[in-house]
């Protein structure tokens, strides 16, 4: 089996059971990412995509899963690749969703219009500030991930399901303020579109963190602060899996 992917999960797409495919290469540097233990050496590389393996692991799938969600690293840094999968995938059947964090606008573009997608899942790691984005990803990537926002009337265009995340530490990012700024933002740039907070798991992370994470509990109470501009707001944790916020 190739080392990037995951055969089988039901986490990964609410409500299918899908193969997940680990794509190499991210322009951001977040400290939390949870997938750099997958990457060469602990590092964002941009090792090229075994195209015809990952073709075989997903066709070997096929009777299992109903879908492939693509990740990363971030996937549109390898967009031949993704392109080239994501067609496989469709031939055999598959539902395709893509993980991103909306870095590549024109790239998430063009595999929209090209009808190659079903799901975009798109994270947006803080306020869409400059400064907020350069302490979280190393970047200055905010106008990117508006830009990507706005792709939203083209995504219902096409009849493509969109949700938007924000994985919340409490040392880092997470704060009431913080999560009413990034969902009135949400709402301007892209409609009332599905929003959740994932929990961050501080234990997984490249870099060194704070070791709590927030209580299922807290939580809840933290996303509560999005319900008055966004009305499908959800909590995913690792004890109770996705709740949608009331």
């Amino acid at each position: 089996m190739a080392k990037n992917i995951i055969p089988l999960s039901t986490v990964d797409w609410y409500g299918r059971a899908v193969t997940v495919v680990f794509l190499m290469g991210c322009p951001f540097r977040c400290p939390y990412c949870q997938n750099y233990a997958l990457l060469e050496m602990g590092k964002l590389t941009a090792e090229p995509a075994d195209v015809e393996e990952i073709e075989s692991e997903i066709k070997k799938n096929s009777l299992f899963i109903s879908g492939v969600v693509f990740t990363g690293g971030e996937p549109f840094h390898q967009t031949i690749a993704l392109r080239s999968l994501a067609e496989f995938a469709h031939r055999q059947g598959l539902l395709v969703g893509v993980e991103t964090n909306g870095y590549y606008t024109g790239r998430i573009r063009q595999m929209i219009e090209a009808h190659l997608v079903d799901l975009i899942c798109m994270d947006v790691k803080a306020p869409l500030k400059r400064d907020a984005y350069l302490h979280i990803c190393g970047i200055d990537a905010a106008d990117h991930v508006a830009d990507s926002l706005r792709l939203y009337d083209l995504c219902r265009e096409h009849k493509i399901d969109f949700e938007v995340r924000t994985t919340v530490f409490p040392d880092l990012i997470g704060s009431p303020q913080e999560i009413r700024s990034i969902a009135a933002q949400i709402r301007e740039l892209a409609g009332d579109v599905r929003y959740i907070l994932q929990q961050g798991m501080p234990e997984h992370a490249w870099r060194k963190m704070s070791p709590r994470s927030f209580t299922r509990d807290e939580l809840m109470a933290l996303a509560r602060n999005a319900n008055p501009v966004l009305s499908d707001v959800r909590i995913r944790t690792k004890e109770y899996g996705e709740e949608r916020v009331n």
